[in-house]
């Protein structure tokens, strides 16, 4: 299982659990932006800090690069050491920045997870594992997301001190981690019985774990999002649509509640193109 499947696992268990809540649409304030070329051919937003730096992965047409986009709009392009594609998934508010790198070509090649600072890159693998992908990192630097063992499933794990914890939800085949936040709640979905039966979201806060709504990010407040859906602490669900959209998805939210994700537009020839977006709802 690749990363970009484990980030698809994870939405499709948020959309699943909130469908059947109450909703209503969201009023919110877009801000558009792209990545140089020729890291713009398919670009996908994945996490938001304090500041407002998002970070995510754009593709040319050899390969998939990490971006760093400022609040200020420079965007920086980082390609891992010796990597065949590089995916950025969050970063804290100290400006580490956590994702993972393909080792050798193809999208279903092996992955080591990476640690980004602005003066240091350091690898992170999992003891054993074929593949590490890390999805979330909060303030203490505490690091969760997944990986891959011998047999082809997914475990997620939290990185602290130099040590690894595994996580894995209660009986469930399998377990995939996608955030963290200041208050260490973890959330993530896990799969009972085999690959072919649908996700479940859970919550693991304080040691225990609770099914339910879960999605691809979390933050201080509680607040969750994905798919195009904001979950509030209260229980209360709004959706998220970019004017004139096909589609909208959010990947990442900050301690402030500004979100960042994509929309898809249907142009007047049927074909379709994406915009990167930053947005305050309310």
């Amino acid at each position: 299982m690749n990363g970009r499947t484990i980030l698809a696992l994870l939405t499709v268990a948020l959309f699943t659990a909130l469908s059947s809540q109450a909703q209503t649409a969201a009023s919110c304030t877009f801000t558009y932006f792209n990545t140089p070329s020729p890291y713009n051919l398919s670009v996908q937003p994945n996490g938001i800090n304090h500041y407002d730096t998002v970070v995510g992965q754009a593709s040319s047409s050899q390969k998939w690069a990490g971006f760093i986009r400022y609040s200020g709009g420079s965007i920086t392009i980082f390609n891992a050491p010796n990597s065949y594609g590089t995916f950025l998934t969050k970063r804290n508010v100290y400006g580490t920045t956590v994702g993972y790198y393909l080792r050798t070509g193809g999208s279903s090649s092996p992955s080591s997870g990476l640690i980004l600072t602005s003066s240091s890159f350091a690898t992170l693998n999992y003891p054993g594992a074929t593949s590490t992908f890390p999805t979330g990192i909060n303030k203490y630097n505490t690091i969760v997301g997944s990986y891959t063992n011998s047999e082809g499933v997914s475990r997620g794990f939290i990185y602290n001190n130099g040590k690894f914890t595994s996580i894995n939800y209660p009986g469930a085949f399998s377990t995939s981690v996608a955030a963290i936040n200041d208050e260490g709640t973890i959330i993530g979905a896990y799969v009972d019985g085999n690959f072919e039966n649908p996700p479940h979201g859970f919550m693991l806060k304080d040691g225990k774990y609770t099914t339910g709504f879960s999605g691809v990010d979390i933050n201080n407040a509680g607040t969750m999002v994905g798919g195009y859906m904001i979950r509030y602490s209260n229980g209360t669900v709004k959706t998220v649509h970019a004017p004139g959209s096909y589609t909208t998805n959010i990947y990442g939210i900050n301690d402030l509640g500004t979100i960042t994700g994509d929309a898809n537009y249907q142009g007047s020839d049927g074909n379709y193109t994406w915009k990167n977006f930053v947005a305050n709802c309310k």
